[in-house]
């Protein structure tokens, strides 16, 4: 253990490393180091955060490539700041496509922080009608094989990163069609699982009791709509939601997708950076 009384823990990832983090928070018996997201940080950030690593027994952290953004943030020269003695606990980045299919993000290489309006999420449909100049394309709606396909394609590629960095497990969760609200904003009963599963690789005792989530689903703020023809397709009861909820408030999801549309018109690069990067899944859903 560092100098601190108690066990230093940071935690560095996305929104969902924001649960973990806020979780540790109320777990007795334990410090936790604020720190900005990973993609957030700039060279200004780096004395201290180093600084703070070299007094941190638990790091939990997403994988992160060397020299992310021209920075020595990878998870591994991270790590490479702690002192000896502590424990690292990687977690996967979970995204899960099978409720939502044709929901993607996108990064348009000019200017990664570029979001489309109301809701920061694409659809594969609006990205193709955009490209073809053809709106049938938005009436889409999977077969069987291609719904069963989708929700395939999330697991494996969760398990393909769980193997490739050697993180705590979490595809098996998916196995089961989780009610997530969006497509990287998982429901309370994953999160609580996954949660579980890195205070198993923590030092025994180190924390308890464990802090629970409880009822609230504390991604909930954004949730996408669900197509009635993938519940259909995947032996779902049909519980929606079918319209947007943004901040809690009913957002009809015609009224996102025109807005989407009229977006793409006045941004370049977007849709081409669409159309490249989910190349793939366009295929797979047989848009195009």
């Amino acid at each position: 253990m560092t100098t601190t009384d108690v066990p230093s823990v940071m935690v560095i990832g996305n929104c969902q490393a924001d649960v973990y983090r806020d979780l540790l928070r109320a777990a007795p018996g334990v410090a936790v180091t604020d720190v900005r997201p990973v993609y957030e940080m700039t060279a200004e950030d780096l004395p201290d955060l180093h600084a703070d690593l070299a007094r941190t027994d638990v790091l939990i952290v997403q994988p992160v490539r060397d020299d992310y953004r021209g920075l020595p943030l990878g998870h591994r020269q991270l790590a490479a700041q702690l002192p000896a003695s502590a424990t690292v606990v990687l977690v996967p980045v979970l995204r899960y496509a099978g409720l939502h299919p044709y929901q993607v993000l996108i990064r348009p290489p000019q200017d990664r922080s570029l979001v489309p309006p109301i809701a920061p999420y694409h659809d594969l449909r609006a990205i193709v009608a955009a490209a073809a100049g053809d709106r049938d394309v938005l009436q889409a709606a999977p077969d069987p094989a291609q719904a069963h396909a989708s929700a395939r394609e999330s697991v494996e590629a969760l398990r393909t990163r769980e193997q490739a960095h050697g993180t705590v497990i979490a595809s098996d969760l998916l196995e089961g069609i989780p009610r997530w609200h969006t497509i990287n904003h998982p429901d309370r009963r994953t999160l609580a699982e996954v949660f579980d599963r890195i205070l198993a690789e923590l030092p025994a005792g180190m924390i308890e009791p464990a802090p629970v989530i409880g009822d609230r689903e504390p991604l909930g703020a954004t949730r996408a709509p669900v197509d009635p023809a993938v519940e259909q397709a995947l032996g779902l009861p049909a519980t929606g939601p079918r319209d947007w909820l943004v901040g809690g408030a009913r957002v009809p999801t015609r009224e996102v997708v025109e807005a989407h549309l009229d977006w793409y018109a006045a941004t370049p690069g977007v849709v081409e950076e669409g159309l490249r990067r989910h190349a793939a899944r366009i295929e797979l859903l047989g848009l195009r």
